[in-house]
């Protein structure tokens, strides 16, 4: 009884190993396979500074059309550096309009 306990232990780490050789000669085949023909080299450039994009609605003004008044805003995008101070401001792109009835003028 102990014998065949032993030998299936020895049989089992056998073909463990087999297979697991089996394995790594497969990876390896593939490896040499699937190679790419010609490869570019590696070139390294420094990054640029961090930086952080902030977007806020900046006030334009307000106007009255007819009992309604329209406050208009744009939408800004704010770069700031590493630091925090601004770098550039520009334009998003996208206007909002708010309109309050104001009631007649008499």
């Amino acid at each position: 009884m102990d014998l065949s306990w032993k030998q299936t232990l020895i049989q089992t780490l056998l073909v463990t190993v087999i297979a697991v050789n089996m394995m790594w000669v497969g990876l390896l085949v593939a490896r040499s396979q699937l190679e790419p023909a010609g490869t570019a080299p590696v070139v390294g450039q420094p990054g640029s500074p961090a930086s952080q994009k902030e977007f806020r609605l900046r006030y334009e003004g307000v106007t009255r059309e007819g009992a309604w008044e329209v406050e208009h805003y744009r939408m800004i995008e704010i770069i700031r550096d590493a630091k925090g101070e601004k770098i550039r401001t520009r334009p998003a792109g996208e206007e909002t309009h708010l309109r309050y009835w104001k009631g007649d003028s008499s």
